[in-house]
């Protein structure tokens, strides 16, 4: 049962979710060709930065809209299919809530890291140009000796830990929409409104721990020099990964927990 409650999960969305990102590719392409490729990185300062800060500024619009777009879709079809008057009919299927929850948690994971891939190849489309390529030549070695490895292989390593952070990304929005849905009103509001309160409570517990251990850049632990600041983001990456395993744990038992005793159909 679980296999095919993944399999109707994925259904749905499909569509959306690839013209959303046909559309970023599509966007990037014409960016690298048109823009990218175009761009006299020898040009005056000033001319090159506003060249280069408007044209990243639109793609972090794009970006995020898309991941907007993603969220939106992961978070409306857990609440319509479950806290609906769809819901009537989801909850009488022979499936439990656990079954019923790890079915929208595997196949919004699956989203979401395909959603992961896509961006990486957008930027990869957008960055692998000549014209870039041999502009970035030109400082490779700072970069290389900043971060204390090459910069490709420090995207990978960020890469794979964004992709193994995306289940905890998935269970927070599949959270906040299980809070919202025990208000008898507005519940769409009150499930933003959890989503902004639980990310505001993680960023200061983060912050606090940040402070405690004194994990900062170019603090008295990361004085600047060679290499410091790969070593200052993984363990900024190693304490991120902690904190979103207990944070995704937490969550998941609250999902859990409100699917089981606390489902208000409406």
């Amino acid at each position: 049962m679980l296999g095919r409650l993944i399999k109707y999960d994925l259904k749905y969305g499909a569509k959306l979710f690839i013209i959303l990102h046909a559309l970023l590719l599509l966007a990037s392409i014409l960016g690298r060709f048109f823009f990218l490729e175009k761009l006299d990185f020898s040009a005056e300062p000033n001319v090159l930065i506003t060249s280069l800060g408007l044209f990243i500024s639109i793609f972090l619009l794009l970006f995020t809209a898309v991941s907007f777009g993603v969220m939106l879709m992961l978070g409306i079809r857990f609440y319509k299919n479950l806290f609906t008057d769809e819901g009537y009919l989801t909850w009488t299927l022979p499936a439990t809530p656990a079954q019923q929850l790890w079915a929208k948690i595997i196949s919004g994971t699956i989203w979401y890291v395909i959603d992961i891939l896509l961006y990486s190849l957008s930027l990869y489309i957008l960055v692998s140009g000549k014209n870039v390529t041999t502009a970035y030549a030109e400082i490779a070695s700072e970069v290389t000796e900043s971060l204390g490895m090459p910069l490709g292989r420090y995207s990978l390593y960020m890469l794979l830990f964004i992709l193994a952070s995306s289940i905890g990304s998935v269970i927070m929005i599949y959270s906040c929409v299980a809070i919202g849905q025990l208000f008898p009103g507005h519940r769409v509001l009150c499930s933003v409104v959890a989503y902004i309160i639980i990310s505001t409570i993680i960023q200061i517990f983060t912050f606090i721990i940040l402070t405690a251990l004194g994990i900062f850049p170019n603090g008295s632990n990361y004085p600047p020099g060679a290499g410091n600041v790969g070593h200052y983001l993984f363990e900024l990456f190693r304490l991120s990964g902690i904190l979103i395993f207990v944070t995704t744990v937490l969550e998941y038992a609250a999902t859990h927990y409100i699917m089981n005793k606390k489902v208000n159909l409406i």
